[in-house]
């Protein structure tokens, strides 16, 4: 059976491994979790020689990571959308042999107080002068290397007496003592508010100033696989050689003094329960109390999972004619992506992959409040809200709409450290310290996004194949 046919027919057949070990067992690790956590640890425990088994809850493997095919060469992705430049998940995904595109410049145009400031300049400096008066400029550029120095200090000596106080108070609160003018104080809050998607009062400062590196130090260029990100965890699950456990829920973590981890989870309605030298968790925090643990978490990681932020997307896909694409044009350039702080949050834009046919495919990223506001509202009446607001940017916009598609996440999407909290705190270094042979992985445990995912699995791989080399 090849590996295609294999991951094709493992919902059919539920698959038991055997609880006898033979007379010289390698060691085990049990992996919960498909998404780019549990794969990429998954794969990096087997380049150490180690065995594994991936359980995943749902039907296909990616979690986040997923991509949208319409037909007709028209495809969006739905769940990650970018990988920035000095992210360790860029170096897999070559790894892998994957060809990526690369996108523009880190900054974004920008939509304030309902006044579009489109960067379709050759440079940021050009685009800057636009949206900033010179003085503005300096006092953006001073910010900036502000948070250059904190985010330095921070990532090398950790808590200090600069960074401490930082993660006490609010980002926003941070700014507001800065007395900015309207145009830096919105761009320095947007930029960090879609990557959190939350608005600046509900995180720290630190943990902001922790995520604005990819547009620091001169910025990132982020880049996109080449057919749909969900080619990366095609090829991820394709490279694991131990078993996939698909539509198997987890319900029960045991692990005893003697090293050996029990697992037990759902599958078909039968209820099994296999062994292993350890186990990593990498689902998504929200969902960590819907295990029984034994022995249980300790209180600070409980505290710690109990107190991060819930960061709230909605992605909306639009099919629209092509004839729509002379709205937004100006002189030749496009816009996108557009920032915004209202309903329309990200507007991502057209996607070049099909570039002859009558129809075109145009994203939104809504964050935030906004988002939230999708888990309970009729599909009709959002998508008011947003012809409403494109048509008030793009006179017209709706006319050229033929259908629209909305995906959402609940309860979260992202996690966010609120003030108090930040990636560096105690809570969340007792969340990256293993609890009897149970190691918790993911996003959550080091940043809001992908780039933690990547972070977090290659240090939980190390940690893995340290404690199991103990006697």
């Amino acid at each position: 059976m090849n590996r295609k046919h294999f991951l094709q027919t493992l919902a059919a057949a539920p698959l038991l491994l055997p609880s006898a070990a033979p007379a010289a067992p390698k060691k085990r690790v049990i992996v919960v979790g498909g998404g780019l956590t549990g794969l990429i640890a998954a794969r990096e425990l087997e380049k150490r020689g180690i065995d594994t088994v991936l359980i995943e809850a749902a039907d296909r493997l990616g979690g986040r990571v997923a991509t949208a095919h319409y037909g007709h060469g028209l495809q969006a992705e739905y769940g990650m959308q970018e990988i920035w430049e000095k992210s360790p998940l860029l170096g897999i995904v070559k790894e892998l042999g994957l060809k990526t595109e690369s996108g523009d410049d880190p900054y974004s145009s920008l939509l304030i107080n309902d006044r579009l400031y489109p960067f379709v300049q050759d440079t940021r400096e050009q685009y800057f002068s636009t949206l900033f008066t010179p003085p503005e400029r300096e006092q953006f550029r001073a910010v900036i290397t502000e948070m250059e120095g904190l985010y330095t200090e921070a990532t090398r000596q950790g808590l200090t007496d600069r960074t401490r106080p930082l993660q006490e108070i609010s980002y926003a609160d941070w700014l507001e003592k800065k007395k900015l003018p309207t145009n830096v104080l919105h761009a320095l809050r947007l930029t960090i508010e879609v990557e959190l998607a939350a608005a600046s009062e509900q995180f720290s400062a630190l943990s902001a100033i922790l995520e604005w590196r990819t547009f620091l130090f001169k910025g990132e260029v982020n880049y996109h696989v080449e057919g749909g990100n969900w080619l990366l965890i095609q090829k991820l699950g394709a490279s694991l050689r131990g078993p996939i456990l698909l539509n198997a829920r987890v319900t029960e973590v045991n692990r005893d003094p003697g090293k050996r981890a029990y697992v037990t989870y759902i599958q078909g309605n039968k209820v099994r329960t296999m062994t292993g030298d350890a186990v990593v968790m990498t689902i998504p925090w929200i969902y960590l109390h819907q295990i029984q643990f034994r022995p249980a978490l300790t209180a600070l990681q409980l505290e710690a999972i109990e107190s991060l932020g819930r960061g709230q997307y909605t992605v909306v896909h639009m099919l629209l004619d092509r004839k729509a694409e002379k709205l937004w044009d100006i002189n030749g350039e496009a816009p996108f992506p557009v920032l915004s702080a209202g309903p329309l949050g990200v507007i991502y834009g057209p996607h070049a992959t099909n570039t002859s046919g009558p129809n075109i495919l145009f994203s939104l990223l809504v964050y935030g409040l906004e988002a939230q506001a999708y888990h309970m509202a009729p599909r009709d009446a959002k998508r008011k809200e947003l012809m409403d607001g494109l048509d008030k940017l793009w006179p017209g916009f709706s006319k050229h709409v033929r259908d629209a598609q909305f995906y959402t996440y609940h309860p979260a999407a992202v996690a966010y450290w609120p003030p108090g909290r930040s990636p560096l705190d105690e809570k969340s270094k007792a969340v990256r310290t293993p609890n009897a042979g149970l190691f918790l992985a993911g996003d959550w445990t080091e940043s809001s996004h992908s780039e933690g995912a990547a972070v977090s699995a290659l240090e939980t791989a190390h940690a893995v194949a340290a404690f199991l080399k103990r006697p």
